[in-house]
């Protein structure tokens, strides 16, 4: 029996054998902003007698095939001019096409076509739009503001990590200029390392997900820097209660080489100047000091108009520490807990444009996660001093190149095929230490993997109204002489119909090949990723979504209607109280549960405007996740830990004469699932109770829900130089939204007799007001 997909690539293959001899005439090139020189992804060229069109990829470029050199081309983009191609036959190779920005565009054309083409359960969320978000003490993030889109929710209160269509954050690829980031928080949670003032474009993938994508099973996100200005110096300064920021971009070699720097360093670290450590005489305290930072940097050299180079790189790095001490008579005791993680990504791209049709990029990878746990004693006196340490790191480290092409045989067919190939070193939980019976495994828990993916993406026009985007991916992961070898099918199908509506359906498996260990614990993030092992297979989902869309072009409303239903295999799960602290590569496999299965499904609703002084959007999700383990609930389903039944979200924005802007955000969450216990044992020596638990995620927490509100005003400075004052409200009426159960055993008040357990709700973040200026030079 002929597989389908069999049928599809005979489709693809047979389109470019016919278009190969065409006598069309191509027109290629790309698109930039004239002000900046920055590459626009996703502006439209088309062809205005024909309607036929194309968009850039995520290099700017385009190839579009017109019937006739009497046509004219129509090149534009939301919020820009559009410009209009005459003379074709007499236009060089390659074009470079700039546009310029205008206020109050109602781009019409390209809003219309970027809707109706792009696959099912994507979407982008322009970065200006991000940046007028009222946030946490005016920390606006990227990744918080992906939670106000249908099927993604947050965890607990303050929480960075996103919950996509019944996954867990580890289930997210986050790429950054196409390398993996692993570990995306600072604050422990309450906001990501992505610092909006350095990136370009936030594309994020929860369904149908192109073949050049894949080792996770939830979601997709893709963040690309800008590229920096390559006409003119400037830059800007804000200051804000969490950090401080600055941006520097400018040219290099003006037109063709260009740079951008951005940074943020933590303000929390002052803190620790008001703590008082050393007093005479005798006496205890404690200490916390908490610092973090953030670099971007890009640089990029257009060669000629056919080559271009790229160089990107970002590192961060987040310290805790925690230290209590003692004084007395001259001698000092310090005992100190800590917790230092970090990413380090750099990558050097090369792209080139072979031929009309064929464009190309070529990329070197590097990218470096550690997390490290400190264990300090100190004690000092006038004769003598001892010191005792004990660090465990947990990290690991990637080097990979990929190899994309382009291929633009039609405008009715286009093709991305390549490879993706990564070494991978993983190092979990390596500990130093001079406490006496400790072990020192430094040499120890070193575990190497190797990846090779290749992969074949394409869009189809079957006709006008119907469109395939088609691809497969067949990965080979190799670790300790296991081999796994899996293919992995995409298929998208858009529909156009009638009135601006559009139907959509997609299938897609992904695999995963890492698997996340976290110690338990309120606050910050100690853990270690590993990879497969003979024990411990690859997770596999596979998802079949299907969605309805409609566009009003003329005021700028839109509607999307998506449902979805998804089954996991080979996840892993690991006892509650778990410590890995110590674990070795070899031994870790053995302690988790394995072979769990999971399924989901659910319903997702999103009206917005982007249009006009008002611009907002209103986002509901209805779905249900849950995990099936052997030995866990008598081997019944039971809802995944941040199962959330319902998930409301509203974002708005609206512009009050030419200087004020009001934005406000609203969310609400049905609780999430927690474990409760249903007994307690308990001693006579005053001994804490043990608590009884039976199932697994047997009750809810207390919903969630959040208002914020903000307001921005554009200033003018005496220099003439462009400002912004914020200010605004996060959790406006205060809400007391759970942060954890604290439980306690009651007791009555006349024998002081044990009556029950008391279950009392720990809330963290009340309503907190902000300020922060922006400085545009």
């Amino acid at each position: 029996m002929t597989q389908p997909w069999t049928f599809v690539f005979a489709v693809l293959f047979t389109l470019i054998g016919q278009r190969t001899f065409s006598q069309k005439l191509t027109i290629s090139g790309t698109v930039r902003d004239a002000m900046s020189g920055e590459l626009l992804i996703g502006a439209s060229v088309g062809d205005s007698i024909s309607g036929t069109g194309v968009h850039t990829n995520a290099y700017g470029f385009f190839s579009i095939e017109v019937p006739s050199p009497d046509h004219y081309l129509k090149v534009g983009y939301v919020g820009y001019l559009p410009v209009y191609l005459k003379n074709l036959s007499k236009l060089g190779f390659p074009l470079e096409i700039k546009l310029s920005q205008a206020n109050n565009l109602n781009e019409i054309y390209v809003r219309e076509n970027k809707v109706l083409r792009s696959p099912i359960g994507s979407l982008s969320i322009p970065i200006e739009r991000i940046k007028a978000m009222p946030a946490l003490l005016g920390e606006v993030d990227v990744l918080k503001a992906l939670s106000f889109t249908p099927g993604v929710s947050t965890g607990t209160e303050g929480s960075a990590g996103l919950y996509i269509r019944g996954g867990t954050p580890d289930q997210n690829l986050i790429l950054l200029d196409e390398v993996p980031v692993y570990n995306v928080m600072h604050l422990g949670g309450f906001f990501s390392v992505f610092n909006p003032n350095s990136l370009k474009s936030v594309d994020l993938y929860k369904g149908a997900f192109p073949a050049r994508y894949g080792g996770r099973l939830a979601s997709v996100i893709d963040l690309t820097m800008k590229d920096g200005n390559n006409q003119r110096f400037g830059g800007e300064v804000g200051l804000g209660l969490l950090n401080q920021k600055l941006t520097l971009e400018g040219p290099i070699i003006k037109n063709k080489a260009s740079f951008i720097i951005s940074g943020r360093v933590s303000t929390l670290g002052l803190t620790s100047l008001l703590s008082l450590r050393k007093r005479p005489g005798s006496g205890t305290g404690e200490d916390r000091v908490y610092r973090f930072y953030d670099l971007n940097a890009k640089f990029n050299y257009q060669i000629n108009k056919t080559d271009q180079v790229y160089a990107s790189i970002y590192n961060g790095y987040d310290r805790f520490k925690y230290a209590e001490w003692n004084t007395n008579n001259g001698k000092e005791t310090e005992s100190a807990v800590g917790n230092n993680w970090g990413n380090t990504t750099a990558t050097v791209r090369y792209s080139k444009v072979f031929s009309q049709k064929l464009f190309a990029r070529f990329a070197l990878l590097y990218s470096k996660y550690t997390s490290e746990f400190t264990n300090n004693v100190e004690d000092k006196d006038v004769n003598e001093q001892s010191s005792f340490y004990r660090n465990t790191n947990a990290g690991v480290t990637d080097w990979g190149g990929k190899i994309q092409f382009d291929y633009f045989p039609a405008n009715q067919l286009s093709v991305k095929f390549g490879l993706d190939a990564t070494r991978h070193s993983f190092s979990p939980f390596v500990t130093k230490s001079n406490y006496n019976g400790l072990f020192d495994n430094t040499k120890e828990g070193q575990l190497p993997a190797y990846q090779l993916d290749f992969y074949v993406d394409g869009d189809i026009a079957l006709t006008p109204q119907i469109r395939l985007n088609t691809g497969l991916r067949y990965s080979l992961y190799k670790v300790s002489g296991r081999a796994f070898y899996n293919p992995e099918p995409r298929l998208g199908i858009n529909w156009s119909l009638p009135g601006n509506w559009s139907l959509k359906a997609g299938y897609s498996v992904m695999n995963q090949y890492l698997h996340l260990l976290t110690n338990n614990g309120f606050g910050f993030g100690y853990d270690a990723w590993l990879p497969s092992t003979d024990k411990v297979a690859p997770s596999r989902a596979d998802q079949l979504s299907v969605g309805l869309y409609k566009t009003f072009p003329v005021s700028g409303w839109e509607l999307s209607l998506e449902v979805y239903t998804k089954r996991m295999k080979n996840l892993i799960d690991y006892p509650d109280g778990t410590n890995f602290t110590g674990l070795l590569a070899d031994s870790w496999d053995a302690m988790v549960i394995k072979n769990g299965i999971g399924r989901g499904k659910g319903m997702e609703l999103m009206i917005g405007k982007n249009m006009g002084r008002f611009k907002g959007s209103f986002a509901y999700t209805l779905s249900k996740s849950e995990r099936k383990f052997a030995g866990i609930n008598e081997d019944s389903w039971y809802p995944m830990k941040y199962d959330r039944r319902q998930n409301l979200s509203l974002t708005a924005g609206y512009m009050i004469g030419k200087k004020w802007t009001l934005n406000t955000t609203f969310v609400y969450q049905t609780g999430h699932a927690v474990t409760l216990p249903e007994a307690a044992v308990l001693t006579g020596n005053g001994s804490a109770p043990k608590f009884i638990y039976n199932n697994r995620n047997n009750g809810r927490m207390p919903s969630f829900h959040r208002l914020d509100i903000g307001a921005v005003r554009s200033l003018t400075t005496a220099r003439k130089r462009k400002a912004e004052l914020s200010i605004g409200l996060y959790n406006a009426y205060n809400r007391n939204n759970p942060l954890y159960l604290d439980l306690k055993i009651q007791r009555s008040n006349s024998d002081f007799k044990p009556t029950e357990i008391g279950i009392k709700q720990v809330s963290f973040l009340p309503v907190l007001p902000y300020i922060g200026y922006t400085l545009k030079f």
